[in-house]
């Protein structure tokens, strides 16, 4: 199975924007609802949490994740519009 040159260059990206201690899926899960809850806030993210938003970026998975979280978030606090 070969490659398409999408694919190709979108795991290019994925490898030249990879931080020496980024976190893992695992690391993101467990500081996801602490980062959501700023976010939801309107606050701004402080540099112990930059690694989460990194992630967020890079990962789909966690991506649909943190959307389907705050979505959740939003809904239990109806004054609350969610940040784009």
């Amino acid at each position: 199975m070969s490659l398409s040159e999408q694919q190709v260059a979108t795991l290019l990206n994925l490898v030249s924007t990879t931080e020496p201690d980024s976190l893992d899926c695992d690391g993101c899960f467990g500081k996801i609802a602490e980062f959501a809850e700023l976010r939801l806030k309107g606050r701004s993210v402080p540099d112990a949490m930059k690694a989460v938003e990194v992630h967020l970026r890079q990962c789909h998975c966690c991506q649909t994740e943190f959307e389907a979280l705050m979505d959740a978030l939003g809904e239990l606090d109806g004054d609350t519009v969610r940040p784009q």
